[in-house]
């Protein structure tokens, strides 16, 4: 996939190798963001074929990981959904089992009230598995590597397609844990794009990346 943003050759990001965008040129960091956030339309993603995508469909923004929504609130639903997708027959049909003795209990106390009270009796997987509140490991995500790290193994589980968006990255991260996360998007096979304001370039800090840096005369360099 290629991100185009003029006047520039265009930035290639493919699957397995994070590609990196540093600048030191506020206008530009600032245009990323607001495109990148669906705010503007001046930068446009492609498939390798040269066709235009729209943003919302190529890109995954996730923004600044330490700032970014609560795991579960970001992806409940999904995983939600995800469990039922995977759930094997067997599962289900003892799910559909202590339903059906919860509806009949219930049933029961019903007939307690001298008022015309009925059960529904239909029963729906989805709202049982979100009855059993499925969260993150509060412990296991408290960190910054851990939390890159959950939010990449949850997208690679959920087959995400789009560039993974993510500002700030090298802020957060030791070196050791720098080249974990390369290893992470190599294993899951993802397209990862990280941005970062720099008034240097640090092209040797991401030799095993996709690195480009624009300085602040809007030149550009490609390693």
């Amino acid at each position: 996939m290629k991100l185009t943003y003029s006047p520039f050759k265009p930035f290639e990001i493919t699957k397995g190798k994070i590609t990196v965008i540093e600048t030191g040129n506020y206008d530009v960091y600032r245009k990323m963001i607001m495109n990148f956030k669906d705010l503007e339309d001046d930068i446009n993603f492609s498939d390798d074929d040269y066709k235009l995508m729209e943003t919302i469909k190529a890109l995954n923004w996730i923004g600044d990981q330490m700032f970014a929504d609560n795991l579960n609130k970001q992806f409940q639903a999904k995983i939600y959904k995800r469990v039922f997708e995977i759930m094997p027959d067997s599962s289900q049909q003892a799910l559909i089992e202590l339903a059906r003795k919860i509806k009949n209990t219930v049933t029961d106390v019903t007939y307690m009230i001298d008022l015309p009270l009925e059960v529904n009796p239909e029963i729906d997987l989805l709202k049982i598995i979100k009855f059993a509140e499925i969260e993150y490991n509060s412990i296991m995500t408290a960190g910054p590597y851990d939390i890159i790290e959950v939010i990449l193994k949850t997208l690679s589980e959920l087959n995400e397609t789009k560039i993974i968006g993510m500002m700030n990255v090298s802020d957060y991260l030791r070196e050791s844990d720098f080249k974990d996360l390369i290893q992470l998007v190599r294993t899951l096979d993802l397209k990862v794009l990280l941005i970062k304001f720099s008034e240097i370039q640090r092209s040797e800090k991401y030799d095993e990346c996709r690195y480009y840096y624009i300085d602040n005369d809007f030149v550009d360099y490609r390693f």
